[in-house]
C-alpha cells in the first residue's frame, strides 16, 4: 500500500513518470491484479494510480494483453455494479470512461459485460439511493459525474452495437431529468450523451435511407394542439399515420432516439442558461443535430421545435453572457433558425440589438455580420465581412 502511495505521489507530481509507468507492461500487470485483491486499501490505492497516469493521456488506460485485458474490464465493471464503496465505483466508472476509444476488442467486451447495467443504475438512483445508504454530497456528486463519462463511449455515434444497447435499457428519462437535477459537469455530461444519441439516430435513418413523404407529416405546433397526450413520434394504421415532423415515421422505430419525441428539448434549452461552464456549448450541440441534414426532413419543423419552446430567447441568452465557444455554436444555431423561421418582430429587434453588439467583438464579427446579412439588416457588400 506504501509503495502504490508513493507512485501515486510521483504520477500527480511528474508527467514523466506517469508516462514511464503508463509504458512498463509489466507495471500495468501487476496494478490490473491489485484490482482483484482482498485488501481494500490495496485495490483504492491500485485504482487511484491507474486513474492518474490515464487522465488526459492520448493513449487513455494502459491496459493488459489479452486475455488478461478481458479480465481486467470485466474486473473494473465488476467494482462499479457490486462495490459497496462509493469511491471504488467512482474510479471504476472513470477509469472505464478513459479506455481507448479506438480500440474494437475493448467495445467488445464493454457490450457484453454488465457496465451498461451498473452505469443505468447510477443514474437512475442518483437521487434516491445515495440518500439511503448515506454517501456524502462529493461522493454522490462524484459518481454520477464519472458514470455519466462512461456512458459516453456507448453512445458514440460510430459504435452503434453499443448505443443500440442504451435504448434496449429506456435510459432516455433519466438523462432528461438530469438536465434539471444534476451538478453542472453532470449536466454537460448528459447534454453530450444525448446530442450523440441523436446524431447516432440520424446517421441510422441516412443509411437505411428512410425518407417518408414530407406532405404525411403535420405541422409539430398543430400536432400539439390536436393531440395534447400523443407522443410526437408515432405510427398508427398506414392510411392514416401521423408522421414524426422530423424523422417520419422512421422515428417511431426501436432503439432510436429523438430529441422531440424524448421531451428534451425544453429542458436542453433551459440548460442554456448555465452560461459559466461547458453546459451551455453541450446543449446547444445537442440542439444543432435537429438540424443535421442526415435525418431531418424539414429542417423548418425542427427550427419550430426550438422556436415554439422558446429557444430563440435562450439562445440570446448565451449572446449576452456565454463563452467564446458557446457564442459561436449559439449563432451557428440561431442563422439556422432564423434561416428556417419566422419570430415575431419584439424577438426580432432583441436579435437585431445583440448581434449589433456582438459586431464589436473580434473573434465574432464576420460571423455576426453574416447572420445580420441574412437578417436583412446588412448589405451584402459591407465593412464586416
Amino acid at each position: 500500500v506504501k509503495f502504490l502511495h508513493l507512485l501515486l505521489e510521483l504520477g500527480n507530481k511528474s508527467k514523466t513518470a506517469q508516462n514511464i509507468i503508463q509504458s512498463n507492461t509489466d507495471a500495468v500487470d501487476n496494478l490490473f491484479s491489485c484490482l482483484g485483491s482482498d485488501h481494500p486499501l490495496v485495490r483504492k490505492w491500485a485504482m487511484k494510480l491507474i486513474h492518474c497516469v490515464s487522465e488526459d493521456h492520448p493513449d487513455g488506460v494502459p491496459v493488459p494483453q489479452f486475455p488478461r485485458k478481458e479480465t481486467a474490464i470485466n474486473t473494473l465493471a465488476s467494482i462499479l455494479a457490486c462495490s459497496p464503496n462509493f469511491e471504488e465505483r467512482s474510479l471504476a466508472a472513470g477509469i472505464i470512461s478513459q479506455l481507448s476509444k479506438d480500440d474494437i476488442a475493448i467495445d467488445e467486451v464493454l457490450r457484453k459485460s454488465e457496465t451498461l447495467k451498473a452505469i443505468h443504475e447510477v443514474i437512475c438512483n442518483s437521487e434516491e439511493e445515495f440518500g439511503v445508504i448515506g454517501a456524502s454530497t462529493n461522493q454522490d456528486k462524484s459518481l454520477l459525474e464519472n458514470a455519466l463519462a462512461a456512458l459516453l463511449r456507448f453512445t458514440e455515434p460510430t459504435k452503434p452495437q453499443l448505443w443500440r444497447q442504451v435504448g434496449q435499457l429506456e435510459l432516455y428519462p433519466s438523462l432528461i431529468r438530469l438536465l434539471s437535477t444534476g451538478s453542472s459537469l453532470a449536466k454537460q455530461r448528459t447534454a453530450i450523451a444525448l446530442a450523440h444519441l441523436s446524431r447516432s439516430t440520424s446517421l441510422s435513418f441516412a443509411e437505411t435511407s428512410i425518407r417518408p413523404k414530407q406532405e404525411n407529416s403535420m405541422p409539430l405546433l398543430s400536432m400539439k394542439k390536436l393531440f395534447p397526450n400523443m407522443s410526437w413520434c408515432c405510427s398508427g394504421s398506414a392510411d392514416n399515420e401521423i408522421l414524426c415532423p422530423l424523422h417520419g415515421v422512421a422515428c417511431s422505430q426501436g432503439l432510436t432516439f429523438c430529441l422531440v419525441k424524448a421531451d428534451a428539448v425544453k429542458p436542453l434549452l433551459r440548460t442554456l442558461s448555465d452560461t459559466n461552464s461547458g453546459v451551455a456549448e453541450a446543449a446547444l450541440m445537442a440542439l444543432e443535430t435537429l438540424l443535421e441534414d442526415h435525418s431531418t426532413l424539414s429542417h423548418s419543423n425542427a427550427s419550430a421545435a426550438i422556436v415554439e419552446s422558446e429557444g430563440v430567447v435562450a439562445i440570446l441568452q448565451v449572446l449576452e453572457k456565454g463563452s467564446l465557444s458557446a457564442k459561436t455554436k449559439a449563432l451557428d444555431l440561431l442563422q439556422k433558425i432564423l434561416n428556417h423561421s419566422q419570430i415575431s418582430d419584439a424577438l426580432f429587434q432583441r436579435c437585431e440589438g445583440i448581434l449589433i453588439q456582438l459586431l464589436h467583438e473580434d473573434a465574432l464579427r464576420k460571423k455576426v455580420a453574416l447572420v445580420l446579412k441574412n437578417m436583412n439588416v446588412l448589405p451584402e457588400q459591407s465593412s464586416y465581412f
